[in-house]
């Protein structure tokens, strides 16, 4: 009988390459299945068979070793490439044979893309903005929609060569939540991304402020307004501007205006009644500052002519001094604040003297004296909601007074 010699130190003759070589790959399992003919070495021992993605080398560890003619491979990633198998025999001395014939291996993409991440929102003029950061690998993108954060998501969109959606069946001045998902060129779609919240900004104005009235008053005017019935109401608006250009055709130019508590539907407009015609628009604002007049350039114009306030008796140009008078806040009374001459001027070494015009009487009557270098006086005396005209003079030491220094304070009435 013939047995062979199997030692390392003496066989050292490689088996021959495995040959009919085959793969067979399950789309359903991702598994491959690798068979060859059976070596007719009488010393082999067995296979070894080695994988390798494409465009790679095969590594020096086998992904197997077996006795048999067949190997199914359970551990492929289903990612959608190819990886190739060859089989090697060796021997019980350990001698490897060359590899056989690369197989190929096509593998299904069962392999979702990475969730997507950065999602932001912003309102814009037609809808809600949804972005998020690319995805390596996407081929295109779904958005998903809640009115909560814990709620039911649905689809509302998809993008396939942008990193961004608007949502034009948000309405405005809800607030929604999203997510997003990634999907390859295969359909494996990621999980859903964070959610991310956004309101669609309120875009609609709004309607006109209708019923307005304006009344001249002893302290300017006096507006009122219907109630408007705009739910998100924020404000109104009261502005008051002058009339530009000629008989025929004229604008109303208007100031910035005073704000009003959306409650609120009147208005005392304080400035000085000297007879000059002025125009009035009263605006509604709501939640998102949508502005009413602003969006339509439409609104109810109201003209009206102040009462004419001005003392009969003119300042007299001249005076030493600049008097500037400020309506009264709370219960101080109107400030009345001069300069011009300080302690030292001999004109005011008897002080100052405070005079405020009486019409019923048409004179500036006195209703205080102030010490020499004193510089205001708050006039408790002056009634509210009318506006108060004023003199101040310098005395001298010897009684005299110098031209008197004029101005005017408005105050609307008490609330």
């Amino acid at each position: 009988d013939y047995t062979p010699r199997t030692s390392a130190t003496v066989d050292t003759v490689k088996p021959l390459a495995p040959t009919g070589t085959a793969v067979t790959y399950d789309q359903a399992t991702g598994k491959a299945k690798v068979t060859w003919s059976r070596n007719k070495e009488m010393d082999l021992a067995g296979y070894r068979l080695y994988r390798r993605l494409k465009g790679t080398a095969f590594g020096t560890t086998p992904l197997a070793t077996t006795t048999s003619t067949s190997y199914t491979d359970s551990t492929l990633p289903v990612t959608g490439d190819t990886y190739y198998y060859e089989v090697r025999a060796y021997d019980k001395a350990g001698n490897e044979s060359a590899g056989s014939a690369d197989q190929p291996a096509a593998t299904a993409d069962k392999t979702a893309p990475a969730v997507p991440a950065g999602l932001s929102t912003a309102s814009e003029e037609n809808g809600l903005w949804v972005g998020w950061s690319a995805v390596p690998g996407a081929a295109s993108y779904r958005v998903y929609r809640a009115t909560t954060a814990a709620g039911t998501y649905t689809r509302v969109g998809s993008t396939t060569d942008q990193v961004s959606y608007v949502d034009t069946t948000a309405a405005e001045g809800s607030t929604y939540y999203y997510r997003v998902t990634a999907l390859d060129a295969a359909g494996n779609e990621s999980a859903r991304s964070a959610a991310v919240s956004g309101k669609r900004r309120d875009l609609t104005p709004p309607s006109a402020v209708t019923g307005v009235t304006v009344t001249p008053t002893s302290y300017g005017f006096h507006l009122t307004w219907d109630a408007n019935p705009t739910p998100d109401l924020a404000r109104y608006v009261v502005r008051r501007g002058e009339l530009i250009g000629d008989e025929e055709e004229r604008m109303c130019s208007l100031y910035p205006g005073y704000h009003v508590d959306a409650e609120t539907t009147s208005y005392a407009y304080a400035t000085v009644p000297d007879g000059e015609e002025s125009c009035f628009v009263v605006d509604a604002v709501d939640d998102d500052w949508n502005s009413s007049f602003q969006s339509t350039g439409e609104a109810q114009i109201v003209v009206a002519t102040e009462l004419d306030m001005t003392p009969s008796t003119p300042t007299p140009e001249g005076s030493p001094l600049s008097l500037e008078a400020t309506g009264a806040e709370g219960d101080e009374g109107n400030l009345l604040e001069w300069r011009g001459l300080d302690e030292s001027a001999p004109e005011q070494a008897g002080g100052y003297r405070v005079y405020r015009w009486n019409p019923a009487t048409s004179a500036y009557e006195k209703v205080a004296d102030a010490d020499s270098g004193a510089f205001q006086y708050f006039d408790t005396g002056a009634a509210r909601g009318t506006t108060s005209y004023y003199w101040v003079t310098a005395v001298a030491a010897d009684g005299t007074e110098s031209l008197p220094a004029g101005d005017s304070a408005v105050t609307v009435p008490a609330t």
